[in-house]
């Protein structure tokens, strides 16, 4: 499934806006194996349309989302390896006040520092 702008679709219990062609927003949870596998199309298709417009830097707002399980958390490793072969930046908009945010997304940025962005809307920086 190709997002189109202004576009909102919901994977289960998980939120997705593509809110522009450079900022997706997530709400809501990601836990179950059918919703994960669903969310990995969506970005599997985000993706190639990134790759396509060439877009260099695609946002990503996270702050709405709630929980992501562990194995969820795959989804985004998966998408950060492919961002880091064609050469995009994935920056995430978290809020550090969520423990799983904190925690996760810094992981995420270690796995791929070139790769990925965090910038925590509470301090308004990025790491």
């Amino acid at each position: 499934m190709t997002l189109r702008t202004g576009q909102k679709v919901s994977v289960e219990t998980l939120e997705v806006e593509l809110v522009e062609s450079s900022l997706l927003r997530l709400g809501g949870t990601l836990s179950t194996t059918t919703g994960q596998t669903e969310f990995r199309r969506l970005l599997d298709g985000l993706h190639e349309q990134i790759v396509s417009n060439r877009v260099p830097t695609f946002g990503v707002d996270v702050r709405a989302l709630n929980f992501v399980n562990s194995s969820a958390i795959r989804v985004f490793v998966d998408w950060i390896s492919k961002a880091a072969q064609a050469h995009y930046k994935l920056a995430f908009r978290t809020d550090s006040a969520v423990t799983w945010h904190r925690l996760s997304f810094s992981v995420l940025k270690s796995l791929a520092p070139d790769t990925v962005d965090i910038l925590d809307a509470r301090a308004g920086a990025s790491t």
